[in-house]
């Protein structure tokens, strides 16, 4: 309740900032609101809504609003959290207005940047890559790892049952994400039913069919199926597990540390996806 009533106080305050205007980009006035609201700058948010180009796609719903406002609410939403019922305020249309216009932005994305290609070729990897990490990681193609996005309980049982992860202990959507040594994302596979298994989500992704002989991909422990890397003459590297000895050896230790210490990168760009606060609550299991 506490909450509830914060984020109305704040919504007050916003609208109270704003008196007569519209909610829409033009009247944010600075940065600092700009990126509250949707995580960019206001330079940045116009740049990527004129690279995305779906001022057209976005006009085939035949909307009230304008295409960039749809994209507008879109983001503030993912960005927020907030529901849809303060939305509907902001913006002044309906709740199921809100819903409307946020599940087809979704979907006119999802079309859009599936058909980008973002997975580089070797030598840009390379040309990319942080010096401290070439001399022992030059062949490193990509790291990868996967992540959960807690999703509401379905209805049916089958599919309760097909989205339940056992590591998570709830229901969930599972995806896998690759990254350059950079830092930068290079691969996104579609999100599959959180009871996938790790190599079942890699070989489904179909990353292995962007990949180049002697590649090296670099994962976690839940990674283990060198068999299928060989197969396409690349190697899997991943910390190596204490089996029948009490402590690794130094040199096992020192390959374990250097992993991790390239892993890092990986974790963090997973974790700038989740600081949108709409992945801070299951998501709805239909949108």
């Amino acid at each position: 309740m506490d909450m509830m009533n914060k984020l109305k106080d704040e919504l007050k305050e916003l609208q109270n900032s704003l008196g007569k205007k519209s909610f829409i980009p033009e009247n944010i006035s600075n940065d600092t609101k700009m990126k509250a609201l949707t995580a960019f700058t206001i330079k940045r948010f116009s740049c990527i809504y004129s690279f995305l180009n779906v001022e057209e796609d976005l006009q085939t719903g035949n909307f009230c609003k304008r295409p960039v406002d749809l994209f507008f609410l879109f983001l503030v939403k993912l960005r927020t959290g907030i529901s849809n019922e303060f939305l509907s305020v902001l913006f002044e249309i309906s709740e199921s207005t809100v819903s409307r216009y946020f599940t087809f932005v979704t979907t006119v994305l999802y079309e859009k940047l599936k058909l980008l290609h973002i997975f580089p070729s070797k030598s840009k990897v390379v040309e990319s890559m942080p010096r401290q990490f070439y001399s022992e990681n030059r062949d490193c193609r990509v790291i990868v790892d996967c992540t959960d996005f807690p999703i509401q309980k379905p209805n049916s049982p089958a599919e309760q049952q097909m989205t339940f992860s056992f590591y998570k202990n709830t229901n969930t959507l599972k995806g896998m994400i690759g990254i350059m040594l950079s830092g930068t994302i290079s691969f996104m596979s579609p999100l599959y039913c959180g009871s996938i298994s790790d190599k079942e989500l890699f070989i489904k992704s179909q990353l292995m069919d962007l990949l180049e002989p002697n590649d090296v991909v670099m994962a976690d422990k839940g990674f283990q199926f060198e068999q299928e890397f060989q197969k396409i003459s690349c190697k899997l590297k991943y910390p190596k597990f204490l089996k029948d000895c009490i402590q690794f050896d130094a040199s096992d230790r020192i390959e374990n540390c250097k992993i991790s210490n390239v892993r890092v990168t990986v974790e963090r760009a997973i974790s700038q996806i989740k600081i949108y606060k709409y992945f801070e609550r299951p998501i709805p299991y239909t949108i």
